[in-house]
């Protein structure tokens, strides 16, 4: 089993998370120049992917589009399955048909806060993630969709049973906290 070191070039202070344990971490800084120091780090880990709080999405395509380009361009699926592999894992996040087929004709602009961060999360699982980082994922959500969110990791965890969750976020996150292995202070 690896680990990684993580370093606050800010602050100084590091520490260690393990990988390929299927362990949870969340680590919280400062300040978003903190932030971003620490997520380019975790995205140098050799299959990490970030969900973030924006969803990271392009806005004029379509949610179908936004989640098939990053799958079709690396060659992670043929293209005839593509669209079959998105409705699984949207069903695996607990949305039904009509929902998903709703939610995938969507442009980002016409989502709300959830919705945007859901879509950004199928297309992270989609690239069979390792290290899957949750970056500032429950800014600006309601207490319920912060509770919908953190359930999002357990799909993962089905997914990828060793993979490494990092909810990455700043130190003034109110509750509720996703449930984690471990909590780090950088």
């Amino acid at each position: 089993m690896s680990s990684a070191s993580l370093h606050n070039p800010e602050s100084g202070a590091s520490c260690e998370i393990g990988l390929g344990r299927g362990l949870s971490y969340s680590v919280a800084v400062r300040t978003p120049g903190e932030l971003e120091a620490v997520l380019e780090q975790l995205l140098q880990l050799p299959a990490s992917q970030v969900a973030d709080n924006v969803g990271g999405l392009i806005n004029n395509i379509n949610i179908l589009e936004n989640i098939a380009l990053p799958v079709l361009y690396h060659g992670l699926a043929p293209a005839v399955e593509i669209e079959q592999k998105i409705l699984e894992t949207f069903a695996d996040c607990g949305l039904d048909g009509g929902k998903v087929e709703a939610l995938c004709g969507k442009r980002p602009g016409e989502l709300g806060a959830f919705d945007k961060r859901l879509a950004g999360f199928v297309r992270a699982l989609l690239s069979q993630p390792q290290v899957l980082v949750y970056s500032r994922f429950f800014e600006g959500l309601t207490r319920t969709e912060i509770t919908q969110a953190s359930a999002l990791n357990s799909v993962f965890r089905r997914r990828c049973p060793d993979g490494t969750a990092v909810y990455l976020m700043l130190s003034d996150m109110p509750d509720p906290q996703p449930e984690c292995n471990q909590r780090l202070e950088l």
